[in-house]
């Protein structure tokens, strides 16, 4: 299992910046989006208007094809048939911290 933490935003301007995802349907969409075998154990996810921070907890075979199954989810989650379309995703990779032990998740909403 490996941790991945990722950030959405919303593009600047217009109804997509007020917008707030539910945190259930970003977890949906991208659990449907993951290629291939990989798939989402457990997840947080935090929205916020025009954001989603998110920490997933990633079934891959290894830490680089976590994080590119997760980035493809995104890809397709940001993309012109998405759910959150014209959305960039400023980050999104392993969480060492978080793998290591280092720090303590938020409780979920």
């Amino acid at each position: 299992m490996h941790v991945i933490r990722l950030q959405l935003r919303a593009p600047d301007g217009g109804p997509h910046e007020r917008r707030t995802p539910a945190p259930g349907a970003v977890c949906d969409g991208l659990e449907r989006a993951l290629p291939g075998p990989d798939r989402i154990d457990h997840a947080r996810v935090l929205t916020g208007p025009g954001t989603v921070d998110a920490v997933l907890f990633v079934l891959a075979p290894g830490v680089l094809a976590a994080e590119a199954a997760v980035g493809a989810a995104c890809g397709e989650l940001t993309g012109p048939l998405g759910a959150l379309p014209g959305w960039s995703v400023p980050h999104c990779a392993l969480d060492s911290r978080l793998a290591l032990g280092l720090y303590e998740l938020p409780s979920p909403l």
